[in-house]
This record gives structure tokens, C-alpha cells and sequence, in this order.
């Protein structure tokens, strides 16, 4: 009999982690320490799931999700975010994945998958996982060299000669600065976030699906040494809490780079939403990355983006829901980053890859 049709498809459990260590270590280029491999899966146990394919000692595929808590339809619901769904590569096309995502979907949490290879988003809809929306990615290339490897790239220029054409073409553009800043507004970093955060999710938000902030599943990802630093933002009119942000720096391959993790309001309008994305993007301009990424669903928080000169880039990340039916069609989703793996990758190689406050 085949290997692959030999494998058991079981719950991830502790005594498995060698054998999911040596998949890992085939399959990716992630870092190879104790504390890593605790931190990744050990750690997180008491808020994840995760199924793997056994033959023998032998993982031979995975798919991982964390559980988490959203609004959906305004009703609290928990929910499972997959990703990680990979079998080894000599096996693709043999079933196991879609054994592993099989039993992931006997679950009893509503499943949520953002993003995903092309072969990823050809299978969900065969198994009758439901599209219900696009979150966008979006940049801002805050370094002139990132611009000058575009120009390169398209028209052959020499990289020199590329750098100084886009300083004379764009300037300060892309500079992060504050705008439309309200007369009461204030935005104030915090530790972490608290109950007065959760509280802006406990009426109606303006959001069929968007996911609530949860104190062990954030203290579990922003622990993570692998993956740069983490910040939380609050926003405040007239005194009173209206929204929050989560930002990061994290190493990349040519230099630091940085991310809107999650950004927050109920019931937002344009003003609010471009003010606290320009605040959270120039906050992150103290640590000198070389470009800033974000991502949204929401139309409001895309338009606010574009008024902050972010781009759009590719690609989108599209949503399913398993089962079908889950959420409010006629209200808008609150995708951002910090769905999935998009607040954890790219993994810094080294034992740490924290980017140190400049108040620090």
C-alpha cells in the first residue's frame, strides 16, 4: 500500500513534536531552535489546532489554526484562522491535505482562511468553503531605494542612477506624516491591550465578521523573538477610547520593514480611520524601515490607506468561510494582517530579531 494511504490523520499532540520538527525542517527555512519549536507549538496549544499525517515516526503533512474570538453577525463567536496546510512535496496530489482539511472541518468552530497558494484557493470552493470577500495588501515605500530596485528592474538603470531619480521624482511623498488629526485626538502607545479595548467590540461595530483582540493569543504572538517587535497604539477623542492599532518591525532580506498589523474602530468614517493610520505609520518611522505594509477589506480603512499615499499591491488575499453561510453579507469584513500567519512571517532566522525602542 502507498505511504501517503497509510498515514493517520491525528490531533496535534506534545509527544508529536519531533516528528513535526523534521517536517518543518524539510520543508521551510524557519529557525531550528528548542525555544522555537516550545514557542511554536507548545506555547500556543491551549488556543490552536492542529492535525498531522503520521506513517510511522514520519510527519508527513500539517495543517495548523489558530482559535480565536470574532463578531460575527454582532454574536461572539469563536472561530478557527487555518494556515500552515502543507504536505511534503513528493505527496502533493496524493489526499492528504485534503484528509488533514477534512478533519479540520469536523471541528465545531466556524474555519476562516485568508490568503493562500494558488493551489490553496483552487481546492477550498471544491470542498464547498464559501468566498466571501478580499483583503487587500498595501504598501508605502518610505525608502527611496526600494523605488530605485522598481526602476531598475523595469528600465535597466544603473542603481545609482536610480536612486537619485526617484528622490527628484518623489520627494517627501511617501514620507509618513500626521493627517486630518481631530482637535480632541490623541493617540497614546500602551503595553498591551486591556479590557478597555475589548469594550469597542461590545455594541454594534459596523462589521458583519471582525476579529476581537484576546490577552493570551496576542501575548502568545508578540512574544515571538522570531518576529520582531510589537507596539499597541490607543486613539482617544475628547478623552474617550475610539480605536486602536497594533504595529511591527521585523527584519526582512534587505533590511527592516514594518507593518499595520491591526487597526480598529467601530463604526468608522474616513477622517477617523486616515488620522489613525497616520499616526500608527509614523510612529513606525522612528525604527527606519524601508517600507510599510497593511492590509483591509474594509472600504473605509482602504480609502484611508490611499490618503496616506499607500499603494495597493499584489496579491489580494481571498476569504472563505467554512461552512457556508457564516456572518453578514451586507456588512462589510474587518480583514487586516493580523489574520492567519500574515503577523508571524517572515521568521528571522537568528535567535532574535527584535527591533529595540528608540525609547528604550
Amino acid at each position: 500500500m502507498d505511504r501517503e494511504r497509510t498515514a493517520r490523520i491525528v490531533p496535534f499532540t506534545p509527544d508529536l513534536l519531533p516528528a513535526v520538527r523534521g517536517f518543518s525542517e524539510r520543508y521551510w527555512s524557519r529557525p531550528r531552535s528548542d525555544a522555537y519549536y516550545e514557542w511554536r507549538y507548545l506555547r500556543s496549544l491551549p488556543f490552536s489546532r492542529m492535525f498531522v499525517a503520521i506513517q510511522d515516526d514520519d510527519c508527513l503533512g500539517m495543517l495548523f489554526a489558530l482559535r480565536k474570538q470574532y463578531r460575527v453577525g454582532g454574536r461572539p463567536t469563536a472561530c478557527l484562522e487555518v494556515f500552515d496546510w502543507h504536505s511534503l512535496p513528493g505527496l502533493r496530489g496524493s489526499g492528504i491535505g485534503i484528509r488533514l482539511m477534512r478533519a479540520m472541518m469536523r471541528q465545531p468552530e466556524p474555519i476562516l482562511s485568508v490568503g493562500g497558494t494558488a493551489d490553496v484557493l483552487a481546492t477550498l470552493p471544491m470542498m464547498k468553503w464559501e468566498p466571501i470577500g478580499v483583503s487587500r495588501r498595501y504598501e508605502l515605500p518610505v525608502s527611496g531605494d526600494v523605488l530605485a530596485e522598481r526602476l531598475q528592474h523595469r528600465v535597466g538603470l544603473p542603481p545609482a542612477l536610480s536612486r537619485v531619480a526617484m528622490g527628484v521624482v518623489t520627494g517627501g511623498y511617501y514620507v509618513p506624516r500626521r493627517r486630518r488629526v481631530p482637535a480632541t485626538g490623541q493617540m497614546v502607545q500602551i503595553e498591551a491591550p486591556g479590557n478597555e479595548i475589548g469594550q469597542l467590540y461590545g455594541d454594534e461595530t459596523g462589521y458583519g465578521i471582525v476579529q476581537e483582540p484576546e490577552p493570551d493569543v496576542l501575548r502568545w504572538m508578540t512574544d515571538s523573538r522570531w518576529s520582531g517587535t510589537y507596539r499597541f497604539l490607543t486613539f482617544l477623542l475628547e478623552g474617550r477610547l475610539r480605536g486602536w492599532a497594533m504595529t511591527r518591525t521585523y527584519a526582512a532580506d534587505r533590511g527592516l520593514e514594518a507593518s499595520i498589523v491591526e487597526l480598529f474602530a467601530p463604526r468608522p468614517d474616513v477622517d477617523l480611520y486616515t488620522w489613525m493610520v497616520s499616526e500608527a505609520a509614523t510612529s513606525l518611522m522612528a525604527d527606519g524601515p524601508r517600507r510599510l505594509h497593511a492590509r483591509a477589506s474594509c472600504p473605509v480603512l482602504q480609502s484611508a490607506l490611499l490618503a496616506n499615499h499607500f499603494k495597493t499591491a499584489v496579491p489580494d488575499s481571498p476569504v472563505h468561510v467554512w461552512p457556508k453561510g457564516v456572518g453578514d453579507r451586507a456588512a462589510p469584513l474587518h480583514i487586516t494582517l493580523n489574520h492567519s500567519d500574515a503577523a508571524l512571517l517572515p521568521y528571522a532566522p537568528g535567535e532574535s530579531a527584535s527591533v529595540k525602542s528608540p525609547s528604550s
